[in-house]
């Protein structure tokens, strides 16, 4: 995102005289007589291994051409013990890149026994992706027995990448012989930092008129993934920068302050050059009528998200105020623009917001790096919420769940005077409320004197993340599309039921937000019930939908990490066929929670009533956090499972 906005001239910060030195890793080759590596008995079980990766980046300034350049090493070698591993590896991708020039790859494939199969530039095949179309190269290995060690390294040279590179160590396999270097002329400082238990990297002086960053490791432990985690996050990963030149003299090369100021000229400057354009834009949307402020943002963020189309695209003419109000096309620092103007001209306070996807990479408020700032939010802080002015499916106060509950760089602007100026601040992105997003039901069932087929009525009311599921994409749809949503809808919603009649309100973008998106639904349910000599069975949980589970797991590694907070409430109303009595009601009854502080973060309750012959049941299912620690896994596991049993309730039906 950075990238977008902060354009670095590399010969401002190295106009220094440097001489031109040899590449430390020029010379780098492997080992003329390999031999297969002794595993030990765990080891040999392991599906596959790395036995050994090193790595390197080492910068260095050209003189002649005046360009900070990087040199990157790669050297890994893969054992394959299983077939499923032999099927994972048999390409070797080439990594591309119009930027980057590959001085050196070579590839081999070394067998049990210890025949050598060098592979050359005729193995290397080319492909197509069926989707995007883009075109990659890459080894096909052939002939891989079980217990090959596929051995391959490279050198490559590009442009140097230096506000901040995140490298992850850890993976789901097991890593031997772990090495990274950061190398480059004693006067460029770098700086790294180790994140999820890994080692912090030490300085090293070995290599004559060379500093040297290193981190070396005899083992990197397997993680596997978990469900309801943020398992990339979580692994081990460092992320480094360049921290100053002390032959310049400049410091604090990585700058938030540098970013605010930026951003600030950027997107938040007043342009009274497009002011007529944005006038034009504004009376076509509709704010004359709003009730309020926010009634206003509202109705201009479903305008632009409706009328312009955004692109993933690095192309400037996207960022231009001007071309983006002619051609209606935008990539997202123009759509973030396009709002800051609008809001420019309405005199609408507002802040520019810049973080990342909590799932990938945990925003740190200690060490600043550039590639913490990769997602554009909009602070309202009269309103005090969030906008995402480059999502189409997102609305006012319900930004992508995964860029809240983390940290970002705030920057609004401040006038000194006749100076004004981009001020940075970080601070934490709240989560939306666990009452705001809700997937609600009133459920009515009737039976008559066909107790297998009794009549099934749901209202299923959505809101906040939930609806976005399914709410704004309405405003796009077709009617043939909005049919087999609207079904498709309910038909995940519960197996096998034959839909008589379903109908939606509250369709479309101009609801998201502001109402609840509501499906209604009739059918049979004669799927639900079961004769059991002169006993009816009936399903009754399945009406609440389906249910996760995590009954059977594995010793826990990672947190819990939901998507967001989140909230149920169920009504299921059950008509009693006359003549029958239910001899297990207590089954409906049911209060599973977690308690921190005296409340209740999460809970499954259930209770009935019975009056006469109806019978009401109420369900409330909470939860108010996001994270969930190992402590605490294992009752929010009896709360997550407690609605798996719920969903699998049977009421007995026998004659009185």
């Amino acid at each position: 995102m950075m990238k977008n906005i902060i354009i670095s001239c590399a010969f401002l910060l190295f106009n220094c005289h440097i001489i031109a030195q040899d590449i430390v890793y020029a010379g780098y080759d492997w080992s003329n007589n390999p031999k297969p590596n002794k595993l030990s008995t765990n080891e040999k079980q392991l599906a596959e291994l790395i036995l050994k990766e090193k790595q390197a980046i080492e910068y260095l300034f050209d003189e002649t051409t005046k360009q900070f350049l990087q040199y990157e090493l790669l050297h890994r070698i893969l054992r394959v013990n299983s077939n499923v591993a032999i099927e994972q590896n048999n390409r070797i991708y080439i990594p591309s890149s119009k930027e980057a020039e590959f001085l050196k790859h070579k590839i081999r494939v070394i067998s049990p026994n210890g025949k050598i199969k060098v592979l050359s530039n005729a193995d290397i095949k080319e492909a197509e992706h069926e989707e995007t179309k883009v075109k990659y190269s890459y080894y096909a290995l052939e002939g891989i027995e079980l217990g090959s060690e596929i051995e391959y390294f490279y050198l490559k040279k590009s442009y140097a990448e230096y506000t901040g590179i995140r490298e992850t160590i850890q993976s789901d396999v097991l890593k031997k012989n772990v090495e990274f270097e950061i190398i480059s002329s004693p006067h460029l400082i770098f700086k790294a930092k180790s994140y999820n238990g890994l080692p912090e990297f030490k300085s090293d002086t070995s290599i004559p008129n060379k500093l040297n960053l290193s981190l070396k490791l005899d083992s990197v432990v397997a993680l596997k993934e978990e469900s309801n985690s943020a398992y990339t996050s979580n692994l081990q990963q460092f992320i480094y920068k360049l921290e100053k030149n002390t032959a310049t003299g400049k410091k604090d090369i990585v700058s938030y302050g540098a970013v605010s100021e930026t951003i600030y000229k950027s997107i938040m400057v007043w342009d009274k050059n497009i002011s007529k354009k944005v006038k034009k834009t504004l009376d076509k949307i509709d704010i004359k009528y709003s009730i309020d402020e926010e009634d206003k943002i509202k109705t201009i963020e479903n305008y632009l998200k409706v009328n312009f189309n955004i692109l993933d695209n690095n192309n400037a003419q996207l960022e231009d105020i001007s071309q983006i109000l002619d051609t209606k096309v935008a990539n997202k620092p123009g759509m973030t623009k396009l709002f800051a103007a609008i809001f420019n001209e309405l005199n609408i306070d507002y802040q520019i917001v810049l973080t990342c996807e909590r799932n990938k990479l945990k925003f740190d408020t200690k060490f600043e790096s550039y590639n913490f700032l990769n997602n554009y939010l909009i602070y309202l802080p009269k309103l005090n919420t969030f906008l995402s002015p480059s999502d189409q499916f997102t609305c006012l106060g319900f930004v992508p769940y995964y860029l809240t509950n983390n940290y970002g760089l705030f920057i609004k602007k401040v006038k000194l005077n006749d100076f004004e100026t981009g001020i940075g601040k970080i601070k934490f992105i709240d989560p939306v409320a666990y009452d705001k997003s809700y997937d609600n039901l009133k459920v009515e069932i009737v039976t008559n004197s066909e107790i297998i087929k009794p009549l099934i009525n749901i209202e299923r009311q959505m809101g906040g993340y939930y609806a976005e599921y399914y709410q704004p994409y309405y405003s796009f749809y077709t009617d043939e599309d909005k049919k087999k949503a609207t079904e498709g809808i309910m038909k995940d919603f519960i197996e096998g039921i034959d839909i008589k009649k379903v109908t939606v309100e509250n369709e479309g973008n101009d609801y998201f937000g502001k109402k609840p998106f509501i499906v209604k639904s009739s059918f049979v349910g004669d799927n639900l019930v079961e004769k059991a000599g002169e006993k009816y069975l009936f399903k009754i949980g399945e009406l609440i939908g389906r249910q996760m589970e995590m009954y059977k797991e594995e010793q826990r590694k990672l947190p819990i990490e939901s998507s967001f907070n989140r909230s149920y409430h169920r009504l299921l109303s059950f008509e009693v066929p006359k003549g029958y009595k239910i001899t297990n009601l207590n089954s409906l009854n049911m209060n599973v929670f977690l308690e921190k502080n005296g409340e209740k973060i999460f809970n499954f309750e259930s209770k009935h009533t019975l009056n006469g012959n109806k019978l009401d049941i109420e369900i409330s299912e909470v939860y108010k956090v996001i994270e969930v620690s190992l402590e605490d896994y294992e009752n929010y596991r009896k709360v997550i499972n407690a609605a798996a049993d719920f969903n699998k309730v049977t009421l007995f039906l026998e004659k009185l």
